[in-house]
């Protein structure tokens, strides 16, 4: 069962970015490094890019922006592209056929290298707190069931 833990600073990135503009989705990728062959660890949640198209529906990446990040960061960090992360409007965190012809499309991109990514769906509740809901692409689309903004001491635990 695949895991997926991010870093405090990912999850405030990724909420504020939320609440700039809740009304419209916005995302981008995520990036970091794996604990094992089950366990991956967001280090790092990008923006969507300076042309992406956001709206209430749809967001729709600058590619060319992150193809760049994602080549940039992998060399300077090392870092490996996990998967992308967005928003939806409403509060249901499920794949639109959209989401699922995304995540299909990205794994056979050889830039972002990755034969099983990681798509997180984040929104904001009733309680106007943020919440999230990740998958995974192997033969299927599958639910993460441990999903989890981890601390420091996690971190040292694990490492």
């Amino acid at each position: 069962m695949a895991s997926l833990y991010l870093t405090p600073k990912v999850w405030r990135q990724i909420e504020q970015a939320v609440r700039k503009n809740p009304n419209l989705e916005t995302g981008g990728v995520l990036m970091g490094y794996p604990l094992s062959k089950e366990e991956w660890l967001v280090t790092y949640a990008s923006g969507p890019g300076p042309k992406a198209i956001h709206q209430p529906h749809s967001i729709m990446f600058d590619d060319q922006h992150l193809r760049n990040l994602v080549r940039k960061q992998s060399r300077r960090r090392q870092w490996q592209y996990i998967g992308d992360w967005h928003s939806h409007t409403v509060r249901r965190l499920t794949p639109s056929k959209g989401d699922r012809r995304t995540i299909w499309e990205k794994a056979s991109k050889s830039v972002y290298m990755s034969a099983s990514p990681f798509m997180l769906i984040v929104g904001l509740n009733k309680r106007d707190q943020l919440q999230g809901r990740a998958f995974t692409l192997g033969d299927a689309l599958n639910e993460v069931k441990n999903l989890k903004v981890i601390d420091r001491q996690f971190l040292q635990q694990r490492l």
